[in-house]
This record gives structure tokens, C-alpha cells and sequence, in this order.
């Protein structure tokens, strides 16, 4: 278990914890949804209870994210992946045909700019050219192309995510 603090003004105008919880450190925990940019900074609550976890944030919007990889991703099937993103509602939901044609059945794309920081573990970055081996204290930026993971180390390989939603280039 991990701990999420929210920190904000309270209606007095002084600062202080709003939010203090226990959070679930296992597969992927959204820890903060934004739903616009820029985002009110009145504390109304945590947007993430009682919402299930989806892959994209909303349009406009930002999500942040706790992702723990486990070796299991290695051997994750092509039919497996699309049920995933099936039920993640993916804004790109790949044929099966090009899962199972893919570099490894993780890789996908999503139309966001994603911040990723590795926090523990070892975790391949795919893309369709290069691979890049991250390890922790490693960051990337991510700006809506075709990727997926590999986990490289025994242990599990733990990933921070901010997911903002963006533009594509035209085609």
C-alpha cells in the first residue's frame, strides 16, 4: 500500500492536507483526473473514486497514473491485449491482425503526450524502430507514438504516467 496526500487551499484560504488515503500499489492505480486545461484548483474531492480505469484521459483533460509492470506482460497474448483495450475503451483499439503482427502484443498508440518516470525495476520502452532499456530515475516523453513494454527485471518494474491529452498531426 501507498499513501495519496492532497494538498490544496482550504476554504479559508490557508493551505493544508485535504486528501490523505491509502492507495493500492498493484497494476495500474489512477492517482489524480483532471478534466480540463488549465484545471480549477478548488478541492472538491478525489475525481478517481468510483471511476473505473480507462486508458486515454478525458479530452482536454490529464490523468495521473501508477503503472507496476510484472514479468506476466512478457508473455501477454495478442487475444489478451485486445480484450484489455476493449475494456479500457481505447480510443485505438488495435485488429488482432496487427497485435499479433506487432514487435511484442503491448504496443499501441494513443493520440496523448505522456510524461513516464521509472521508479523501480527494469522496463523495455518499444517502439517500431528502437528499444530503449530503462532504469530507475529514467524518464521519457512520449508524444503519441506506436509503443509498448517489455519488463527486463525480475522484480516488477514501476512506472509514474502523466497522460495528457493532445493533438494528432494531420495525416
Amino acid at each position: 500500500m501507498a499513501r495519496k496526500y492532497v494538498l490544496a487551499n482550504r476554504p479559508d484560504g490557508r493551505s493544508g492536507i485535504l486528501l490523505n488515503k491509502d492507495v493500492s500499489s498493484d497494476g495500474a492505480v489512477d492517482l489524480w483526473i483532471n478534466a480540463q486545461t488549465p484545471s480549477p484548483l478548488i478541492f472538491y474531492g478525489d475525481p478517481t473514486d468510483g471511476r473505473e480505469l480507462m486508458h486515454e484521459p478525458p479530452d482536454g483533460g490529464a490523468i495521473f497514473r501508477i503503472v507496476t509492470f510484472n514479468r506476466e506482460l512478457n508473455d501477454i497474448t495478442p487475444e489478451q491485449m485486445l480484450e484489455m483495450h476493449k475494456a479500457l475503451n481505447s480510443d485505438h483499439v488495435p485488429t488482432l491482425e496487427e497485435l499479433q503482427t506487432a514487435k511484442h502484443p503491448s504496443m499501441h498508440k494513443t493520440d496523448t503526450l505522456n510524461y513516464f518516470v521509472l521508479l523501480s525495476g527494469k522496463l523495455w520502452m518499444l517502439s517500431e524502430e528502437e528499444d530503449v532499456l530503462l532504469e530507475p530515475g529514467d524518464f521519457v516523453v512520449q508524444m503519441g507514438g506506436i509503443h509498448g513494454w517489455k519488463v527486463e527485471s525480475e522484480e516488477p518494474a514501476v512506472l509514474a504516467c502523466v497522460l495528457i491529452d493532445g493533438v494528432p498531426e494531420a495525416s
